[in-house]
């Protein structure tokens, strides 16, 4: 069955069903009414401005080279080595996202460290956050393989059945450490949304090659690679959203071939480039029958989400889906 669509009398797309969900994205132009709130600046001048006041912060956050006594076990690092001099660092997360009790009585639950970087290298203030459309293509591929390597420690528990990626970046996403980095979970029971994904696939095996045509169709595709495609959705959670999905890798993200990794993490990379230092929150989403894929959210928009209905405003989508 085909994803459900509603057009305009002169074929333009009004309105999209999420193939998951059931929520109806609407285009309108809802976010085009004045805000009748007083605008607050967003960047208050800091108490703790200057370069002495960013080495005390960098001193007491546990992410940052020469601390890492303050986190939980170590339990991956590149390079490989002791001491302080390292590109990327997991370990567990200090507050399990999911019940130990759920996962054998072991916590499940890891952050991977994306840089031993903090700030920016020119930072004057403490908002000069490093964010991980900075890091270079090789960094970030290196971060999806360190992915991929915390999930395969995860899978080597019994209890664990489900493994997702999640990163949130700035405050308004529900990140409450600014040092960047990422989530690995793993669960002992399948993950909400992707077993609501392996439903669907069930029963509609085509859904994701039918979001690929409507991008293709509708001039949402950004970039595509060897069967891989990055493109904006219609159907996120948000009103700007983009997808990559990866249609000739099926499993889990222990399991995807090093090259297809490398590929996906390069389009991911690609997305995070169009939202840049922007709050966002990405998650991958790696199974046995749904293809490998990432879901990327802009926190940075309004948005309005009443009733099983969302709606997004026409003036992103017209032949401006990757400005």
């Amino acid at each position: 069955m085909p994803i459900e669509v509603g057009r305009t009398a002169a074929g333009d797309l009004l309105w999209i069903a999420n193939p998951f969900t059931g929520v109806v994205t609407y285009l309108t132009d809802i976010h085009l009414k004045n805000n009748g709130f007083a605008s607050v600046a967003t960047r208050q001048p800091h108490p703790a401005a200057g370069g002495a006041s960013l080495d005390a912060l960098r001193a007491a956050c546990a992410f940052c080279p020469g601390n890492e006594a303050l986190t939980t076990e170590e339990v991956l690092r590149h390079p490989a080595g002791a001491g302080p001099d390292w590109e990327i660092r997991a370990f567990y997360n200090l507050f399990p996202r999911i019940p130990v009790e759920c996962t054998g009585g072991r916590n499940e639950s890891y952050v991977v460290v994306e840089s031993p970087d903090h700030f920016r290298a020119d930072a004057a203030h403490p908002d000069d956050l490093v964010y991980s459309a900075m890091l270079s293509a090789d960094r970030f591929r290196a971060v999806v393989r360190a992915t991929a390597e915390v999930a395969r420690t995860s899978y080597a528990n019994p209890a664990v059945t489900s493994v997702a990626v999640r990163k949130n970046q700035g405050r308004e996403s529900g990140a409450s450490q600014p040092h960047t980095h990422t989530q690995v979970i793993g669960s002992g029971q399948p993950l909400p949304p992707l077993r609501r994904e392996l439903e669907v696939m069930r029963a509609e095996p085509a859904v994701f090659h039918q979001l690929v045509e409507l991008a293709h169709l509708e001039r949402f595709m950004i970039a595509e690679r060897d069967g891989c495609y990055l493109y904006f959705s219609p159907v996120g959670a948000f009103p700007r959203c983009y997808e990559v999905v990866d249609l000739a890798t099926d499993c889990r993200l222990d399991e995807v071939e090093p090259a297809r990794l490398d590929l996906f993490a390069d389009l991911v990379h690609q997305g995070l480039s169009i939202l840049g230092d922007s709050p966002l929150d990405y998650e991958i989403h790696a199974q046995r029958g749904v293809p490998l894929h990432a879901h990327i959210h802009s926190r940075h928009y309004p948005y309005s989400n009443i009733a099983g209905t969302l709606n997004l405003p026409t003036g992103l989508l017209r032949g401006r889906a990757n400005d």
